[in-house]
């Protein structure tokens, strides 16, 4: 499976960049893991909405949903135009009730996610753990012909996530928390070490920091996950491509 990386800055982007999104792309479809500012603009040439077997949202704060609205118009005018035979699937948390309700439209399958429950998509086995952030929020597994993809969501420290995140082939974890960072207050956040150590125990096989603070020093993030995690630690870039 390839993992494509949209948008990876938390809360709001830089100047022409992109909150939350990473499309993972299968033999058999293609996921999209959150949908944040700017996202629908760095889909690559060879996707569409249609080419879309579902959208998870790990939480419903904005940074990770803003472009969802977005997405719902490109479906609604492949419906129109017969080019996509479905609704849009999304899977989302059931809170806050209101914002989800803006979410439901009539080219929309909404699916309130059960951390109980595993779902198919694009031929990918689909898993959620409920994590610690400010409103509802799930980390989500990713695994297709014996490669793993773990996403931690937006949380704070949370050691559920080395055994979700175990042997992962590649871990995408927030770190938020930068010192001399003014961008977030830190509940509901990690900084780089943490996002480290959780790496670490976890024995996964390469870390990519995301939701990163638009004023914060990545190359000192960098530094302080690689000390964490004992091996290189990888910083976003746009329209990264990895192929696990």
């Amino acid at each position: 499976m390839n993992v494509t990386i949209l948008g990876y800055w938390g809360g709001y982007p830089t100047a022409g960049g992109a909150t939350a999104g990473y499309l993972v792309t299968t033999e058999e479809g293609q996921i999209l893991l959150d949908c944040g500012s700017g996202v629908m603009s760095r889909f690559p040439y060879e996707t569409s909405v249609e080419a879309i077997s579902g959208v998870i949202l790990s939480h419903l704060h904005h940074d990770h949903i803003a472009d969802l609205g977005i997405l719902q118009y490109a479906a609604a005018g492949a419906i129109r135009n017969g080019r996509m035979p479905h609704k849009l699937t999304v899977y989302t948390p059931a809170e806050p009730a209101d914002k989800l309700k803006p979410l439901m439209d009539a080219h929309t399958d909404i699916h309130v996610i059960d951390p109980a429950c595993k779902v198919w998509l694009a031929g990918a086995l689909i898993e959620f753990m409920s994590v610690q952030h400010t409103i509802p929020c799930y980390a989500i597994k990713v695994t297709y012909r014996g490669k793993v993809l773990v996403y931690s969501g937006d949380t704070s420290y949370c050691e559920a996530l080395i055994e979700l995140a175990k042997d992962a082939d590649i871990f995408l974890c927030e770190a938020t928390i930068c010192r001399g960072s003014l961008h977030t207050t830190g509940q509901g956040h990690m900084d780089a070490s943490e996002a480290g150590k959780i790496a670490g125990m976890a024995g996964v096989k390469k870390l990519v920091l995301v939701h990163l603070p638009g004023d914060g020093n990545l190359e000192q993030m960098r530094r302080e996950a690689s000390q964490a995690f004992g091996g290189p630690v990888d910083l976003p870039e746009p329209s990264r491509l990895y192929v696990v």
